[in-house]
Formats: C-alpha cells, sequence, structure tokens
C-alpha cells in the first residue's frame, strides 16, 4: 500500500464505517435496536473500528516511512562515494600522472641519480588511488550486493592478490547493523585487510569474525604476521589505522590494535560495558 493510499484510507475510514453502520442499522436492525441505543453505540463503534484498523494504517506508514529515510541515506551515501571517486580521479590520479611524467624528465636530466625508489613509492601510491577508486565506483552499481556478499569480495580479492587463506565467520545477521554500521564496517574490513597486504609479511592466515554481544557486536581481524614493532596509533604516517579507530568512533565503538606472540589483533566492538 503506497502513502497516497494509506492517508486516503485513514480520511475516508470514519466515514465508511459510519455510513456502513447506519446503513446495516437502518435496514436491517430497526427493528431490534432502538433508536436512542443505536445512537449510544455509533460513536462506540466508530471510535473501536477507527482504532483498529487506524493502528495497522499507521504501523505500515511508519514501515515505508523508514524504508523511505534508508533509501534516502543510501542514496546519499551513494552519491557521496561518485563524487569522492570523481574527485580522486580528476585531482590526485591525474597530479600522480603528472609526476612520473615529471620524473621521466628528471630521470633523463640526471641519469647518474637513482630514481628508483621514488618511482616504486609514486607506482605504490597511485595503484592505491587507483583501488580506491573502483571500491568507491563499485559501491554506485545499479543492483547493489548485499553487506556479506561485499565481504565476500574484499576477501577474495585479498586472497587472490596475497594467496593468504582468510577464515570468515560472520555470527550475526546484517539486518541487525544499521545502514551506517555496514558502510563504516566494511570500510574498516577493507583497511584492515589492507594493512595486512603492507605491513603483515609472512603472514599464513587471516581470521576475520564479526559477532553479537549483550549490547552490540564484536568485530575481530586477526593475522600471524610481522604486524607492527610499535602501537601504530603513535606514529603519525599511519593514517590506515587511524582511520579504522576514528570510523569505530563514529560508531560509538572502541577500538584497539594490538601485537603479541606473533599475532596481530585489531579489535572493535560497539555496546561494550
Amino acid at each position: 500500500m503506497s502513502y497516497k493510499s494509506i492517508r486516503w484510507s485513514i480520511l475516508l475510514l470514519p466515514t465508511i464505517v459510519i455510513g456502513l453502520w447506519e446503513y446495516i442499522r437502518h435496514d436491517f436492525l430497526l427493528s431490534h435496536l432502538s433508536m436512542e441505543m443505536g445512537n449510544w453505540l455509533s460513536p462506540l463503534i466508530v471510535l473501536f473500528v477507527t482504532l483498529t484498523v487506524s493502528r495497522l494504517l499507521f504501523a505500515r506508514y511508519e514501515q515505508l516511512q523508514k524504508r523511505l529515510e534508508s533509501e534516502l541515506a543510501e542514496k546519499a551515501v551513494l552519491q557521496e562515494r561518485e563524487r569522492i571517486a570523481r574527485e580522486l580521479h580528476d585531482g590526485i590520479a591525474q597530479t600522480l600522472f603528472l609526476c612520473s611524467v615529471q620524473l621521466d624528465l628528471l630521470e633523463k636530466q640526471q641519469p647518474t641519480l637513482e630514481w628508483s625508489p621514488i618511482r616504486n613509492n609514486l607506482h605504490q601510491i597511485h595503484n592505491y588511488v587507483r583501488h580506491s577508486i573502483a571500491t568507491l565506483k563499485e559501491g554506485t552499481q545499479l543492483i547493489p550486493m548485499t553487506w556479506s556478499q561485499q565481504v565476500d569480495e574484499l576477501v577474495n580479492e585479498f586472497e587472490k592478490k596475497m594467496g593468504i587463506p582468510v577464515s570468515v565467520q560472520l555470527k550475526i545477521h546484517e539486518d541487525s547493523l544499521t545502514f551506517k554500521e555496514q558502510t563504516e564496517l566494511i570500510s574498516i574490513i577493507q583497511e584492515a585487510l589492507t594493512n595486512i597486504y603492507k605491513h603483515a609479511g609472512q603472514a599464513t592466515y587471516v581470521f576475520l569474525h564479526l559477532r553479537p554481544t549483550t549490547h552490540g557486536w564484536r568485530l575481530e581481524v586477526e593475522d600471524d604476521g610481522q604486524g607492527y614493532k610499535a602501537n601504530p596509533l603513535d606514529h603519525a604516517d599511519r593514517f590506515g589505522c587511524k582511520m579504522m579507530r576514528d570510523r569505530a568512533e563514529e560508531l560509538g565503538a572502541t577500538f584497539s590494535i594490538t601485537h603479541e606472540m606473533g599475532k596481530t589483533k585489531v579489535w572493535i566492538e560497539k555496546g561494550a560495558s
């Protein structure tokens, strides 16, 4: 039932009820029901039927309203993703391309200098930007994937790139997560896998676990790579870890990262006591 149908139903319901009651009263009940009793029953019947049916109509109206708000929020996020992807392509990607051209010219002018480290760093940055653009554009597809499908795609891409098996356990139904939680968790999982790719040398496995808790949920990402020698949040250049922490804080969740006994663990928990 559409918004328009619900509105008209709520407006016309009392009129329809009183009309039906008066018709039944005068054509079938007049010989059994006095006029005075009928006058008393009329408002009571209208009130009872109106309250009963209106509650159902208002409940349906609230469902449609929530669905509309969710769709508007999702549309706003997709539009923002498209805008950021476009700005990355038109701004940073083009600038990196010009930098590579300038680097080629400098290398020709100064062939005796060692340019490989700069070229490799520039190449890594360019690949990271291209990957970010592709990831942002994937979210704007006409037939969006479910949240669990997005997680599977991130994991499959990581396994192909790294050759490291990922054990995924999603023990929470995605419908119990808000749209914002789903969006931020996808970004956090992607960043956690990216950090493993960049920093967890010699890792042989990755464990990704999301489960419900008493008052919320808990996400764990674990690997057995080399990890960090110190707390990455203490270093200004560890943008990935800080982005994960900031996203967790936006969700009202706690964030921590540890490296003990040869294992690096990222913990994000919402509703912790």
